[in-house]
């Protein structure tokens, strides 16, 4: 018996020797991208690819980022679509699209500075009921945002969760908003305003202290050298923070914001993480991040060719890894 054991060990060892070692195959990336004629369309648009239905969907100013980036976290925490409006406009087929996700809520951002009172109105003609979030200015709109997730919540741990991010430019905003969105315990966007306060402690920060200055109860920082660096620590950060492993990057564009406004929901509903880009070439650190990580499959362009180029879109589909 042991004779045979050992020349049947022996025969194993010499086959081993002639038949290669077969590897994973080199996989290509599935890259596709969410756009419209406009920032409206794609917000429709990206619904559409996203959503069958949705009991809740949330309504936002085109025409600036505030709210609707820290509504991005309402969002994402209710897996609800974002759609875009103008102040004194709503399209007949943002309508059209509230009906066909048969929706029962609307939560619309801002005061009829941002969003007319007719407007309102035209959206209360789909039957769904229309709540108005707003509070004076971007720091006490948060609030409102605040106090309506606090309502969703699962379960609430006690203490004070809040995080910052710079409220004067929107780039770090764009990777916070799915981010904090689906954290739990339930974390606050508060946008950091200079000469407003919000009279919240917070203990994490999207950006440098040059966007946001270190606070006293400061313990997690997300910077890097550069909005593309900054949004890749997000990125990273699904792993430690929340404990996800992405599948899937929405790549939009770090210099302009109309396009990526609704994106939030895009990188909750798909396993992903926003990341940032130029807008004729991909970012160096951008292209590195999706090179090194090899669980990334899936690429997500928001935005037309003015916001993210062919050209980023045809390198994507040329990598192989």
């Amino acid at each position: 018996m042991r004779k045979k054991l050992i020349g049947l060990l022996l025969a194993l060892s010499i086959f081993s020797s002639f038949c290669p070692i077969i590897s994973k195959a080199n996989s290509s990336l599935n890259v596709t991208r969410y756009t419209g004629k406009d920032r409206y369309e794609t917000a429709i648009n990206i619904s559409r690819r996203t959503f069958s239905n949705s009991k809740y969907v949330i309504i936002a100013s085109g025409e600036d980022y505030p709210d609707a980036l820290v509504g991005g976290t309402l969002a994402a925490q209710i897996n609800a679509p974002i759609l875009l409006v103008g102040q004194n406009k709503v399209s007949p087929e943002v309508l059209e699209e509230i009906k066909r996700l048969s929706v029962e809520q609307i939560y619309l951002l801002g005061g009829t500075s941002t969003v007319s009172a007719k407007s309102g109105d035209i959206l209360k003609e789909t039957g769904a009921k229309v709540e108005r979030v707003y509070g004076a200015d971007r720091v006490e709109t948060a609030k409102k945002i605040e106090e309506i997730r606090y309502n969703f919540a699962e379960y609430i741990i006690p203490g004070d969760y809040y995080a910052v991010v710079d409220g004067g430019y929107f780039a770090d905003a764009l990777a916070a908003a799915p981010f904090v969105g689906q954290m739990d315990p339930v974390t606050y966007l508060y946008p950091y305003m200079k000469n407003i306060s919000s009279g919240k402690s917070y203990y994490m920060v999207f950006g440098g202290t040059s966007s946001v200055p270190k606070g006293y109860n400061e313990r997690i920082r997300y910077a890097g050298k550069n909005r593309y660096e900054t949004a890749i620590k997000v990125a990273d950060a699904y792993k430690t923070q929340l404990k996800k492993d992405i599948d899937t990057i929405i790549l939009v564009n770090g210099n302009k914001f109309p396009d990526a406004l609704a994106s939030a929901p895009v990188a909750s509903m798909n396993n992903g993480a926003i990341l940032l880009t130029e807008s004729k070439k991909i970012s160096a650190e951008t292209r590195d991040y999706i090179l090194n990580n090899r669980n990334i499959e899936n690429i997500i362009i928001v935005g037309g060719e003015n916001s993210v180029s062919s050209n980023i879109e045809n390198e994507l589909k040329a990598i192989t890894r």
